[in-house]
């Protein structure tokens, strides 16, 4: 072959894609004394999704400082159980379960505006019980948000009810924290697993929590040396299929 010709050829083929991880933070606007003031979350450098509370005396205030700030995603921290009470009936969803959901979802659209999603706060029961998780993708569908399933169950079927109704959905793939253990040390050990993933698939979801020192820690200073490693860190938005 000719030398120009593979030259040309060589510089012609397309980068490999970058490994991309979607940092989800969950249950802002649900503040406690020891809590990283908001500002903070949103003076953080890196790119990340905030899950806000519906509900909450701060939910509007929490939702309108993520949309203001740079590199930052909004999304609904939607709750099932044990925030509703709901049958969960095993057949087919009940007509007051169905209520209930609709309901929340109607107030949390109006509470927190212009979000792009919705992922779900704990929800153990619900996110298994797929007559409800049918439906509530049928309510979610007209929206025009996708969804991430927290996967707070391994037997979690909201992924999958998502996809059967046609919504952009992804599922985490690991918690940075947990409330019984939320050290910084913890979180980067969480996080390279969650780095390792997407090294392996292309991409993944990671979920922390806003109430911890040691997360924020852990991210302002664990993201900026995975970018230098070629790592992406994008808006949850993005990874949804």
């Amino acid at each position: 072959m000719n030398k120009y010709i593979f030259a040309v050829l060589l510089f012609s083929v397309p980068a490999a894609a970058a490994p991309q991880v979607a940092v989800v933070i969950d249950d802002f606007g649900l503040n406690y004394k020891k809590t990283p003031p908001d500002e903070e979350w949103m003076a953080q450098p890196g790119t990340m999704t905030f899950a806000v509370m519906p509900e909450s005396p701060r939910t509007k205030k929490a939702a309108a400082l993520v949309l203001a700030a740079a590199g930052k995603e909004l999304i609904i921290h939607y709750p099932f159980d044990p925030f509703q009470s709901l049958k969960l009936t095993k057949d087919q969803a009940d007509p007051e379960d169905i209520a209930k959901t609709q309901k929340l979802l109607d107030k949390a659209m109006k509470q927190i505006p212009n979000a792009k999603g919705l992922n779900n706060h704990r929800s153990y029961k619900a996110t298994k019980n797929q007559p409800l998780m049918k439906a509530f993708m049928a309510q979610l569908k007209p929206t025009g948000l996708y969804f991430i399933d927290s996967k707070v169950s391994e037997k979690s079927v909201a992924y999958a009810a998502a996809q059967a109704a046609g919504i952009p959905a992804a599922v985490n793939c690991i918690f940075l924290d947990t409330a019984e253990l939320h050290t910084q040390a913890f979180c980067g050990r969480m996080l390279r697993q969650a780095v390792t993933h997407a090294r392996k698939t292309g991409s993944a979801v990671a979920i922390g929590h806003h109430y911890f020192r040691a997360t924020f820690d852990c991210l302002k200073e664990e993201m900026p040396r995975y970018e230098k490693e070629g790592i992406e860190f994008v808006r949850a938005s993005e990874l949804v299929r």
